[in-house]
């Protein structure tokens, strides 16, 4: 008989199992999927209080879960920690009933105190959650149930499941100990725990965050042993190290993939379901006469702008939604025609009202493509006799700006996803600022009462009538001038598998199953 003593190496392991005709288990592989889930518009770099974020959910969701999400056409709403959920018949109540056996990372069980707790921070003042006015009508929120609760409404809101996909689930029992205004900026948030598919390791400021395969997701242990948010200072040195190989995906523009950093890798086009537009200071004098706003769009030849600039990878759209479900037939396409913008102007009494001032265009896109768009608008408003100057800023800096209402003009984005709600806190005039992110100052009263009758109306027929009137009055009235929704790129390694990605709104709320994604 054969026998062997101490530690010795894994050669002689070998050969004593050769000898034995035994057969040894492979070690297993680390495998370690890199990403740049923080580069472009997806993300929220070093910012981990994921109530206070307006961006980033692509990799938030990789370590925590929302009680809802898309599938990744965002076309319909399934569960992730909610196992279903129902309205009472008078609209008064919400009820969500919980997935059993979910444990935190830390293994106390996820309950329903967890979804009592979460939800009363968002609505807590002193978080200052941006996700705030979607639980507006939420007066009281009710545990049940260990897995029931129920959210008591003030009145009826059928876009809260639509709400919850934004909202990450924290642990009551972890977290409880502080006020609102001492977590939202708490240390807690660089080394959370979560219920998600991977678990907080490691963060190293300005390189990386770590995360750990969770092996008691309750959908399974990821396929990938560790998953890593690499950071970039700049989208071109994320793509640079995507096409070396470095990392496994990246976010791409439309000029990276231009000059060639999707040669070797995987790329994944899609519409951002993000609406371009120019808006309009609606509390300055110039722009209150709707023949100047009409003006301006006339001036913009759009499709040009779309085939060369953007190369074909725009929809131009005629109102704040885009989804064709709500386009009604009679929406003026506003062609580009510059005799008819410029007689607008005239009748409007354009020159006393500005006096051949310039217009500032404040922006805080930087890249290339966009600083094209914007030298396009400057050259198309001039041809009307409009002057705009160009501001480029970064986002902090244009978020002070525009809710101190010190500006003309912007060149921005919003959101527009699968459900018009998510544009009411945008549009509706009670959330003007200090109140909400209605920064435009819009204020038209019928526009307001279509985004209440959308929240209150449960029948899907009914509710689409609801939202194609809204984008009829918002295609005569112009509270901002639509643009266009563009496409957004993505890039993977060939030797990944499995792997889910499509553009989204903040870079997440759909159903990515990183658990499944594998490397060969």
């Amino acid at each position: 008989m054969l026998t062997y003593r101490g530690t010795g190496s894994i050669a002689l392991s070998a050969a004593l199992a050769a000898l034995l005709q035994v057969s040894l288990p492979a070690a297993a592989a680390d495998t370690v999927f890199t990403g740049a889930f923080d580069v472009g518009p997806q993300g929220n770099p070093q910012k981990f209080n994921p109530l206070t974020a307006s961006a980033g959910f692509g990799f938030y969701n990789k370590y925590f879960n929302t009680l809802t999400l898309y599938d990744p056409a965002f076309q319909k709403i399934s569960g992730d920690l909610a196992e279903s959920w129902s309205f009472s018949k008078d609209g008064k109540s919400f009820t969500i009933k919980l997935r059993k056996g979910v444990h935190w990372h830390d293994g106390a069980p996820f309950t329903a105190a967890d979804v009592k707790f979460t939800l009363g921070l968002i609505k807590d003042p002193d978080m200052a959650s941006v996700f705030a006015v979607r639980f507006a009508d939420v007066v009281n929120i009710r545990v049940a149930d260990e897995h029931t609760v129920v959210l008591e409404l003030l009145n009826m809101d059928a876009s809260l499941p639509d709400a919850l996909t934004n909202v990450m689930m924290l642990p009551n029992h972890l977290l409880s100990k502080f006020t609102a205004k001492e977590l939202r900026t708490s240390d807690w948030w660089k080394s959370p725990v979560g219920t998600g598919p991977f678990k907080w390791n490691k963060y190293v400021p300005d390189q990386y965050v770590e995360l750990l395969a969770n092996p008691d997701y309750f959908r399974g242990k990821p396929k990938i042993n560790r998953l890593v948010n690499r950071y970039f200072k700049d989208s071109s040195s994320a793509a640079i190290a995507l096409a070396a190989g470095e990392i496994n995906y990246s976010y791409l523009t439309q000029d990276q993939i231009r000059d060639g950093a999707g040669k070797n890798v995987q790329v994944i086009s899609g519409q951002s379901m993000v609406l371009n537009y120019i808006g309009l200071n609606n509390q300055d004098p110039r722009f209150k006469d709707v023949r100047v706003r009409q003006a301006l769009l006339y001036a913009i030849d759009r499709a040009a702008i779309v085939k060369n600039i953007y190369k074909g990878s725009a929809v131009a759209s005629n109102c704040v939604l885009s989804s064709p479900k709500y386009i009604p037939q009679d929406a003026n396409s506003y062609d580009m025609n510059l005799s008819k913008a410029k007689a607008l102007l005239e009748e409007a009494g354009w020159s006393k009202l500005n006096h051949g001032e310039p217009l500032e265009l404040l922006t805080y896109y930087s890249d290339q493509l966009s600083k094209d768009v914007v030298a396009s608008l400057q050259v198309m408003f001039g041809q009307i006799g409009v002057t705009v100057k160009p501001r480029f800023v970064d986002a902090p800096t244009y978020g002070q700006i525009v809710d101190a209402g010190k500006f003309s003009m912007v060149f921005a984005g919003a959101g527009n996803g699968p459900d018009p709600a998510s544009l009411m806190p945008l549009l509706h005039s009670s959330y003007a600022p200090p109140k909400g992110v209605n920064r435009m100052r819009v204020r038209i009263p019928e526009l307001d009462k279509l985004f209440d009758a959308g929240q209150a109306e449960t029948d899907d027929g009914k509710r689409n009538d609801i939202y194609k009137q809204l984008c009829r009055i918002t295609n005569q009235q112009l509270p901002w001038i639509p643009l266009w929704v563009a496409n957004r790129y993505g890039g993977y390694t060939k030797n990944v598998t499995n792997f889910v990605w499509t553009p989204s709104p903040g870079g997440g709320r759909y159903q990515d199953s990183p658990e499944n994604w594998t490397l060969r």
